[in-house]
């Protein structure tokens, strides 16, 4: 498609105005969205097909060379468009940071020390927005945008096999979302390094003998090889070859490995900053158990359960998910009685499933100990995770609780508690 000095792709110009939701090209389009288009080329296929003299619109060619001219000697619109290349919702976001800053100076271009200065801030902002937009990418990569009606399971592509375009125009218009996701994808990432401090075998007890080669564990029968010269010879061999006799140690671990169900207070107390907190939480557990392909389920409640969702190993979460609304009271009996329930059925491979209960609130806990009993029976873990209230407040029902305050991160002994494990 002719533009002012370029030949554009019809499909990329699709490209960039369905990513900044902007009106179909067309012969009336102005200059500046001419331009765009042409700034847009840059970014997201790098390689640019000019147009020849008698082509090009006369009226405004030389202007959009001077805009590409000075966009060629700025190193930083060329480290741009490389982040941006192949990725139409990046080179979207990237133009419209560079827009933003570049303001009126655009229009003239005249004057190269403020383009230039322009650019560069732009630039610069851009590469954050990126750097931001991928973050929340990876916050929502197990949310489905397209849910399946009347199941509490959903079938269909995860957030990143979602088309990238739609993702970023969501995630533009919905400021709660996109603080959801980038919480999430900072809590994914503390999640990664607990994971990877995990230790495979705890010294807490002793449970078998096996063979292998840690000093520190043999038993006595082969450590007395050590005084014998002769032995001492074939204990070495043995060592080289992983076949001296040791003890297995078994570790003994608060969560299990097995299936996640999140029980998210929904109470009217929780409207605001420990919601955010609590559904991104959710999210890090939920590609915590996608990871080691656990299933998961999800409870919304206040003095009732209010929402439910289901998701097996591999299948996504469904948006609606995430927008549970906050009002009410707060009935945990109630809520962890259902999470058992589930569990007990076994619906999506949830048996033995462990429970992760995450409220800002106190309840009465007139069941309390029946409920304890109850998991106990189905060998199901309850851990506890107060927003802003002692952990004792939530021990009624938990086999083990702690408490948070900082609503940025996860502090150090709930990422333990909720993902060394």
């Amino acid at each position: 498609m002719k533009r002012l000095t370029l030949d554009v792709p019809r499909w990329d110009v699709y490209l960039h105005r369905e990513a900044r939701q902007l009106l179909p090209a067309s012969s009336s389009d102005t200059p500046r969205q001419q331009l765009e288009d042409e700034l847009f080329e840059r970014l997201y296929a790098g390689e640019t097909d000019p147009l020849g003299a008698k082509q090009e619109d006369r009226s405004h060619s030389d202007w959009a060379r001077r805009v590409h001219s000075q966009c060629d000697q700025l190193p930083a619109f060329t480290r741009l468009a490389t982040e941006c290349r192949g990725d139409p919702a990046a080179a979207a976001t990237a133009l419209e940071s560079l827009l933003g800053e570049l303001g009126a100076v655009l229009d003239e271009a005249r004057d190269e020390l403020a383009f230039r200065r322009s650019m560069r801030q732009g630039c610069a902002q851009a590469s954050r927005a990126l750097e931001e937009m991928q973050e929340a990418r990876q916050g929502l990569e197990h949310v489905a945008f397209v849910a399946t009606p009347g199941t509490g399971t959903v079938h269909g592509a995860p957030a990143e096999g979602m088309a990238a375009v739609q993702l970023a125009r969501r995630l533009r218009s919905d400021h709660r979302l996109k603080r959801i996701a980038l919480l999430a994808g900072r809590f994914k990432r503390i999640a990664a390094s607990k994971r990877r401090q995990r230790v495979r075998h705890g010294a807490d007890e002793i449970s078998d003998i096996e063979q292998g080669a840690d000093l520190g564990r043999l038993i006595p029968g082969e450590l007395v090889k050590l005084a014998h010269p002769r032995l001492r010879l074939v204990l070495r061999r043995d060592l080289l070859e992983r076949q001296v006799l040791q003890y297995a140690l078994q570790g003994t671990e608060t969560l299990g490995r097995g299936p996640l169900v999140v029980c998210l207070d929904k109470s009217g107390s929780m409207e605001g900053d420990a919601d955010l907190w609590a559904t991104a939480v959710a999210l890090a557990l939920l590609d915590h158990a996608q990871k080691e392909r656990r299933a998961f389920a999800v409870l919304g409640f206040d003095g009732a359960v209010k929402a439910e969702h289901v998701v097996e190993p591999g299948h996504p979460l469904p948006l609606e998910a995430l927008f549970t609304s906050c009002g009410g009271g707060t009935n945990i009996d109630t809520v962890i009685d259902r999470a058992l329930t589930i569990i007990s059925g076994r619906q999506a491979g949830l048996h033995r499933a462990d429970v992760v209960l995450i409220s800002d609130g106190v309840s009465k806990g007139e069941r309390a100990a029946e409920v304890r009993r109850r998991a106990e029976g189905l060998g199901v873990s309850i851990l506890g995770v107060g927003i802003g209230i002692a952990a004792d407040s939530l021990s009624p029902w938990c086999d083990e609780a702690t408490s948070i305050h900082d609503l940025h991160t996860v502090e150090g002994q709930a990422a333990d508690l909720l993902f060394k494990s």
